[in-house]
C-alpha cells in the first residue's frame, strides 16, 4: 500500500470517529451537518487548489515563452 492510502484511511477512520462522537452527544442533524460542511470545504480546497496549480503552469510557461523570444 502506498503511504498517501495509508493516510486517507486513516484520515477517514478518525472522521467517522469524530461524527459517531458528535453524533452521540450534540445529535445526528449536527453530525450529519458538520460531516457534509466538511467534505464541501474539501471539495472547494481541492478545485482551488487545482485552479491556482493551472494558473501557476500558465504563467511559467508564458516566461518561458518570453524568454525565448528575447
Amino acid at each position: 500500500m502506498k503511504r498517501k492510502s495509508i493516510y486517507k484511511i486513516i484520515l477517514r477512520v478518525l472522521l467517522f470517529c469524530l461524527v459517531w462522537r458528535l453524533a452521540c452527544t450534540a445529535g445526528a442533524i449536527t453530525a450529519v451537518t458538520a460531516y457534509l460542511v466538511f467534505r464541501a470545504a474539501c471539495f472547494l480546497l481541492r478545485v482551488c487548489l487545482s485552479a491556482f496549480y493551472a494558473l501557476c503552469v500558465a504563467l511559467l510557461f508564458l516566461l518561458l515563452l518570453s524568454l525565448l523570444s528575447i
